[in-house]
């Protein structure tokens, strides 16, 4: 049960850790700059702006979905093995 739970809750964690760091970045920016950080319709910045800021947060939300997800498998693998070593199997 545990293999399931962990395997299900890991892309919800994902999703949740991945929106709280971009929340994180577009304040990061903004304060920095003193400008929000920019969208792909907005026609007044540049293209590589644009692109630039679109790899950064593309590179850092991909990176936080592998480590919860490899995370994620480790933890119920780990739990998984230590479930079949528990139990008494009789061969026969």
């Amino acid at each position: 049960m545990s293999a399931l739970t962990a395997r299900t809750i890991a892309p919800l964690a994902a999703m949740g850790a991945t929106w709280a760091v971009r929340r994180g970045l577009a304040s990061a920016y903004a304060q920095r700059t003193g400008h929000v950080p920019p969208q792909a319709d907005d026609t007044e910045v540049s293209l590589s702006s644009v692109l630039l800021w679109a790899v950064t947060t593309a590179a850092i939300s991909v990176t936080i979905e592998v480590v919860i997800t490899r995370y994620a498998a480790r933890y119920s693998d780990a739990h998984e093995l230590a479930s079949y070593q528990g139990e008494n199997i009789v061969t026969g």
